[in-house]
C-alpha cells in the first residue's frame, strides 16, 4: 500500500518572509514529499498551501476552495484583498471562480499598464465592481458571459471568428480551408477592428474595390457574398452584440459584384485528350534551371483523363484503396478504387461513397508512374515529397505550363506606399512556348473530360453508365444510410454502386483513349519538337 503523504496545519499571521520561505521550500528538491497549509489569522479564508511543486494561494471556504494563484506570481496584499472581496462576493450570491479569475486579470492589465506600481495594490478602487458585474448572472456582462462572449459589440474581426465557428462544422472538411480563406482576405484589415454596427455601405465598397483590384472577380464575387452571408447570420442570430437591433432592413445585400459565371460547353475531343498526355510525358522539362515535372502530377493528368473523376477526388486516392472486384463481377485483372462520402463533392446532402472500376491497362500505367515517384508512398500522385500528395494546383499548374502560361511569383503587386498608391509594374514575365498551339490542341480544362465521356458514352447508349461513372447523383437515386456510412473495404460490393454498369461504360472510354494516345505518339515522333527557351533565373 502507498503512503500517505504527510500534512501540516498551522494558523498564524502570515508575513512576507513566510511567503518567501514558502516558494524557496517549493523550488527544493531535497525538502520531501510533504504539504504544509498555513491559515493567515489576519484574513479569515486565506490559506498558503506549500506542496513539493509550488507555493499557491487559497481561498477555504466550508462549502467550496478556489485557487487564487502561485506565491510568486500574486503578492500577499493582493491575496488579502481577492479574499476580503470574495467574502462580500458571497454574500451577493456570485460566482466566486469567476469573481477571483477576473479580479486577478484586471491585475494583469493594470500591471502591464503601469508596471510595478501596481503589483501590490489594484489600479483603482472600482476593479472588484467590474469583477462583481460578469460574476452576476442576472447582470449584462453575466449573460454575454454564460454564452461565451464577453464583447457587448462586435468588430468585424470578432464577427468572423464567431461567423466561421459557427458555419464550418456545417462544411465537408475539405472545403472548410478554401472558404474561410474568403474571409480572411488581406483586404478586410481595413475594416477588422471596426464595430460592425458603425460600418456603412461606403467601407464595404472600398473592401471590394481593394480586391477588384488584386484579385479576378470570381475570386471577389466569392468573398463578397460570404461576407453579405455572414452579415445576415448575424443579423438574425446576434443583432444586440454586433450593434444592428435597430437595424429594419438588410442593407448590405446591395454590397456586390457585377459578375456572371460562365457556362462551360467545351468538349475537348478524344484526339486532344490524348494528344495532351502524350505531350506531357515528352516534355517533363520545359526550361533550363526549373525542375522537371514530378513523375507523380504526370501521373495524376493521365489518371484525371482516363478516369474523368474530379481531381479533388482523385488526388486523395491511395493505393491500398484499390480492392480486387466480388468474383462475381468477372472483371479479371481489374480493380476498384473507392472514395468515402467526406472524398466525395457533395450536394445539399452531403457527400456519396464513389466505386469505380479500372481497367487491367490503365492500373499498369497508374503503377508505372507510382514507382517512378518512389514507390513507397501512401498517395497515389506524389510529389518531391513521397510523404506528402501533389496538390491540386500543381496539377493545373501542369496544364498552364503546356500552354506557355508560367506565373512569376516575383511580379506580384508591391504593398502601397505612403503617397504612392495603385498597382506597381510587374516584372519581366517568364516566356515559354505554347505546346498546345504547336500541336493544335484547343485549350482545355481538366473538367472538361468529363464533359467528354458523358458524350461519348452518351453516344453509345450508355448514358446511365457515364452518370455512374462520373458519380452523379440521379433522381431516382436513393442511398439508404446503411450503405452511405458502410466501411471503405465494403462500398464496392454495395449494389447501388453498379460496378457492372461502371466496368462496361470504362472498358470502352479507355480503350478509345489508350488507342487514342498510341496513334499520338507515333505521330508525335515524326514531327520535329520545338525549340524550348532558355530562361535565366
Amino acid at each position: 500500500m502507498s503512503q500517505k503523504t504527510p500534512y501540516e496545519r498551522e494558523s498564524k499571521r502570515i508575513t512576507l518572509l513566510d511567503v518567501q520561505y514558502a516558494i524557496k521550500v517549493s523550488r527544493t528538491p531535497t525538502s520531501g514529499a510533504r504539504i504544509i497549509e498555513w491559515k493567515d489569522t489576519e484574513c479569515v479564508g486565506l490559506t498558503l498551501r506549500i506542496t513539493k511543486s509550488e507555493a499557491s494561494w487559497l481561498i477555504r471556504r466550508r462549502d467550496r476552495t478556489i485557487k487564487i494563484g502561485p506565491c510568486k506570481d500574486v503578492p500577499l496584499t493582493t491575496a488579502r484583498y481577492i479574499t476580503h472581496q470574495s467574502r462580500d462576493a458571497a454574500k451577493r450570491g456570485r460566482d466566486l471562480k469567476v469573481f477571483v479569475e477576473t479580479l486577478l486579470a484586471l491585475r494583469s492589465h493594470a500591471m502591464e499598464e503601469d508596471g510595478f506600481r501596481s503589483q501590490a495594490a489594484y489600479h483603482d478602487g472600482w476593479d472588484w465592481k467590474t469583477a462583481d458585474e460578469l460574476a452576476d448572472d442576472t447582470s449584462e456582462m453575466g449573460r454575454q458571459r454564460l454564452v461565451g462572449d464577453l464583447h457587448p459589440t462586435w468588430t468585424w474581426r470578432r464577427l468572423t471568428e464567431k461567423f466561421l465557428e459557427d458555419k464550418l462544422p456545417e462544411l465537408k472538411a475539405t472545403y472548410r480551408a478554401q472558404y474561410q480563406k474568403y474571409l480572411h482576405l488581406p483586404e478586410f484589415a481595413i475594416i477588422n477592428d471596426r464595430l460592425v454596427g458603425e460600418l456603412t455601405a461606403n467601407d464595404l465598397e472600398v473592401v471590394r474595390d481593394r480586391m477588384l483590384t488584386a484579385y479576378g472577380k470570381s475570386a471577389v464575387h466569392r468573398a463578397v457574398r460570404q461576407g453579405r452571408e455572414m452579415l445576415t447570420w448575424a443579423w438574425n442570430y446576434h443583432a444586440g452584440k454586433v450593434g444592428l437591433s435597430n437595424t429594419q432592413y438588410p442593407w448590405w445585400t446591395r454590397w456586390s459584384v457585377k459578375y456572371k459565371s460562365k457556362v462551360r460547353h467545351h468538349e475537348p475531343t478524344i484526339a486532344e485528350l490524348a494528344r495532351t498526355m502524350v505531350i506531357a510525358d515528352m516534355f517533363r522539362n520545359l526550361s533550363d534551371k526549373e525542375h522537371a515535372t514530378y513523375s507523380g502530377t504526370v501521373g495524376a493528368l493521365w489518371a484525371a483523363v482516363l478516369t474523368a473523376q474530379r481531381t479533388g477526388s482523385l488526388l486523395v486516392l491511395r493505393p491500398d484503396r484499390m480492392f480486387a472486384p466480388d468474383r462475381k463481377a468477372k472483371l479479371p485483372g481489374w480493380k476498384i478504387a473507392n472514395w468515402n462520402r467526406d472524398e466525395m463533392k457533395g450536394g445539399k446532402d452531403g457527400g456519396r461513397p464513389h466505386a469505380l472500376p479500372v481497367p487491367p491497362d490503365v492500373l499498369k500505367i497508374l503503377d508505372r508512374y507510382y514507382k517512378d515517384s518512389g514507390g513507397s508512398s501512401e498517395w497515389m500522385f506524389s510529389g518531391r515529397n513521397s510523404e506528402e500528395r501533389i496538390s491540386q494546383a500543381a496539377l493545373n499548374l501542369l496544364m498552364y505550363r503546356l500552354q506557355g502560361r508560367v506565373f512569376d511569383h516575383r511580379g506580384k503587386n508591391k504593398p502601397d506606399r505612403p503617397g504612392k498608391p495603385g498597382p506597381k509594374a510587374a516584372s519581366k514575365a517568364k516566356t515559354r512556348i505554347d505546346l498546345f498551339d504547336h500541336y493544335g490542341i484547343r485549350p482545355w480544362t481538366l473538367h472538361d473530360v468529363r464533359r467528354t465521356l458523358g458524350s461519348f458514352l452518351d453516344d453509345r447508349r450508355l448514358g446511365g453508365a457515364a452518370s455512374a461513372i462520373l458519380g452523379h447523383k440521379l433522381p431516382r437515386d436513393v442511398m439508404p444510410e446503411k450503405e452511405r456510412m458502410a466501411p471503405v473495404t465494403e462500398i464496392h460490393y454495395n449494389s447501388s454502386q453498379r460496378i457492372a454498369l461502371k466496368a462496361e461504360g470504362m472498358a470502352l472510354w479507355t480503350k478509345a483513349i489508350l488507342a487514342a494516345c498510341e496513334k499520338e505518339r507515333k505521330a508525335l515522333r515524326r514531327k520535329p519538337r520545338p525549340a524550348l527557351p532558355i530562361v535565366s533565373p
